[in-house]
């Protein structure tokens, strides 16, 4: 979603992204549907009926006044199956397959007309017009299997370029927005870089205080690097290979992590310790160091 948008505003080019929600998509999904979308897509017949089985006479109880009453259950997958998430995206598939969109924005000859994770969806044009087709087929599609969109959590994001133009979900007009958490990375139409740093920043101290206890234990300092470089630095810098830090950016980072060292190391500024010194100490890896390998590995991915 960055690279589109980056892209977009270098070549100052139309784009309109709506970000797709559904209400209860595991809960409401009809297993049917789900079914004929395995069929489709060629599972096994054996599985299909396997997972038919699996999925059909279930029911919940609930008490009510000491009174357990049992109540069935005629739709949706199993909550926190494994095999669940790919149910979904199998029957997601079969609605996107059913839909009929032309106009796309092409992308190094190939058409793209959404990106799509799981239950996560964004919907990609060049015209609003266009969008709203798509909006309104994969809204009546969808309906077939028993999927509804969320109408409270759809969003609407375009580009510099694209004209302002209502885009509409059953006559009601989706809200637009200049920037998106999506994927757990902040995505916005200037490709600015400001908040996402911030909240890499807010997340690092988040999961730096979830192991505080070990990382400020002074026991096994290798230990401490080993956890800080699995858990806190990930956390840091999740989504970096899509970025184009600038120094101020990649100063802002580092100044975290310095903080970071001085606090598992009990040191203060006062203590005139130098950044080499708390480095050797800590055992901690550059997080610039660590982005740069991680944008190279993907610019290595893409070009293969």
């Amino acid at each position: 979603m960055t690279q589109i948008l980056e892209r977009s505003r270098e070549y100052k080019l139309p784009t309109y992204c709506i970000f797709v929600d559904y209400e209860k998509a595991f809960d409401s999904v009809e297993l049917n549907a789900v079914l004929q979308a395995l069929v489709q897509q060629g599972a096994q017949r054996k599985y299909i009926e396997i997972l038919r089985e699996a999925n059909t006479g279930c029911s919940t109880r609930i008490t009510f006044f000491n009174t357990p009453i049992s109540i069935p259950i005629s739709t949706g997958v199993k909550q926190r199956d494994t095999i669940s998430p790919k149910l979904f995206s199998a029957c997601l598939e079969m609605v996107i397959r059913r839909v009929n969109w032309k106009k796309l924005i092409r992308i190094d000859g190939e058409h793209l007309t959404h990106l799509r994770f799981a239950d996560d969806l964004v919907l990609l044009g060049e015209d609003a017009d266009t969008v709203q087709k798509m909006l309104n087929e994969l809204e009546k599609e969808g309906r077939r299997v028993g999927l509804r969109i969320n109408r409270s959590k759809i969003k609407l994001m375009r580009s510099q370029c694209a004209p302002e133009m209502p885009i509409t979900l059953e006559d009601e007009a989706i809200e637009e927005v200049g920037s998106y958490v999506d994927l757990g990375q902040e995505v916005n139409t200037s490709n600015d870089l400001t908040c996402e740093i911030l909240r890499r920043r807010k997340t690092g101290w988040l999961k730096f205080n979830e192991e505080k206890e070990v990382l400020l234990s002074k026991i096994d300092p290798k230990r401490n690097a080993e956890i800080f470089n699995t858990t806190v630095l990930p956390a840091m810098i999740y989504g970096c290979e899509t970025w184009a830090p600038t120094k101020v950016e990649e100063r802002k980072l580092e100044t975290t992590v310095r903080a970071m060292e001085r606090a598992m190391l009990r040191i203060s500024l006062r203590d005139r310790t130098t950044n080499e010194e708390i480095r050797t100490r800590t055992g901690i890896r550059d997080i610039t160091q660590e982005i740069r390998k991680s944008r190279i590995k993907w610019a290595g991915h893409v070009g293969r």
